[in-house]
């Protein structure tokens, strides 16, 4: 089965955060299931632009040909690409569209009509109602003039059934199925639970070993919730004064008004914003904290948590994120992302056995989200579409 991804940006895109990693690792999962799996994009990097070849495939990392094509701007409109589109559904079996409002959708929904090819859309979170209401007037419109009267022409993948709600909210009739992300391989292969709290002197000089870590990964955008957690933090101190909070991730704009709240609540010498990590550094930044916090306003998926989970750390999510486990299979805390409820929520983790609750994420994490065993399912469903 031939299998064509579309996606405005691609791996290494890190400016768009986790969809980028899950996508990809999606996509080689798929190959190594013995489908031919193609990915065309754009070079789109937020205000940059990737330096990779453009206009023709290539091997990523020696194993998934991808072809980048120009774009003109951050959300990656590609005049080429649309151009190419033709050409490239026609040749493939299944197309696997990674958006809803961007330039290439109507044109993937038209050309999969024509040429009779099976149509799968992931829209990633952006039918959350969060998301429908930034900007809402010409998403609906979007919705109405480009999907609405196709909708019995193609499925959704969601990667949650909280994602699956809030997109049966707004297209009711849709035609969906649900399979989670995959986490990526190199936190499952950590397997020491103990924490080197020394590791954070690299951000601030006034970590000890005896300090309580709280980390939070994320794009630096109100959706996200970092004042929030910012409130909450002001909390936990009153109780645990030896607590520290390290906040990464690249600026979408809320940076300043972050800094500007740190210092109104002379938290500057207990908070710090130390821009994006990756790699290795982010693997690190997860597995040594004693607890991962992240007080976002919507998540269809969530991958940050997931990875903290993966390295050995507790979690406390908002109940806007699909991480209700959390309680149930006690790897961590999931609540309404007030103040109030997140503090109670990392003052419950700090003072309880905060290993054994990573030991239980982990576990949890391996038998439930690994990439291996998500594609198995993953290419039953599209053998099941394709075969319809």
């Amino acid at each position: 089965m031939k299998i064509l991804f579309v996606t405005p940006a691609f791996y290494p895109a890190f400016h768009y955060g986790g969809p980028i990693y899950s996508t990809y690792e999606l996509a080689k999962a798929l190959k190594k299931q013995n489908l031919d799996v193609k990915v065309i994009t754009t070079n789109a990097n937020g205000k940059e632009r990737l330096k990779v070849k453009t206009g023709k495939f290539f091997y990523l990392d020696n194993e998934l040909p991808v072809k980048y094509y120009k774009s003109l701007d951050s959300r990656g409109t590609s005049l080429s690409m649309i151009l190419n589109l033709r050409k490239e559904v026609k040749n493939s079996d299944l197309v696997y569209l990674i958006s809803v409002f961007s330039p290439p959708t109507p044109f993937i929904i038209i050309l999969s009509i024509i040429y009779k090819k099976k149509l799968v859309i992931s829209p990633r979170g952006q039918l959350g109602e969060w998301c429908i209401n930034q900007g809402s007037r010409l998403k609906k419109l979007w919705l109405k003039l480009f999907i609405k009267p196709f909708l019995f022409d193609f499925w959704w993948h969601l990667t949650a059934l909280d994602e699956q709600n809030d997109l049966l909210s707004v297209l009711p009739r849709a035609r969906t199925f649900v399979i989670p992300n995959g986490i990526d391989k190199r936190f499952l292969k950590i397997k020491n639970y103990n924490k080197d709290k020394l590791f954070f002197k690299k951000y601030s000089k006034i970590v000890t070993e005896n300090s309580k870590v709280i980390v939070s990964l994320g794009r630096l955008h109100k959706k996200k919730g970092f004042d929030v957690l910012i409130h909450a933090y002001k909390k936990v101190k009153m109780h645990i004064q030896e607590a520290v909070l390290f906040i990464a991730g690249e600026d979408f704009g809320e940076k300043d008004n972050l800094i500007k709240l740190i210092y109104s609540e002379n938290l500057e010498e207990k908070i710090f914003i130390i821009g994006h990590i990756e790699g290795e550094e982010k693997i690190n930044f997860l597995k040594n904290a004693d607890i991962f916090a992240l007080a976002s306003r919507h998540e269809n998926f969530g991958l940050v948590y997931g990875e903290a989970l993966a390295a050995g750390t507790p979690i406390v999510a908002s109940k806007y994120t699909p991480w209700q486990d959390a309680d149930k299979q006690n790897f961590g805390r999931w609540c309404e992302n007030t103040p109030d409820q997140f503090a109670n929520a990392i003052i419950k983790i700090l003072q309880s056995d905060s290993i054994k609750m990573g030991m239980n994420g982990k576990k949890f994490i391996e038998e439930n989200v690994s990439w291996d065993k998500i594609a198995k399912e993953f290419l039953l469903k599209i053998k099941e579409i394709n075969y319809e």
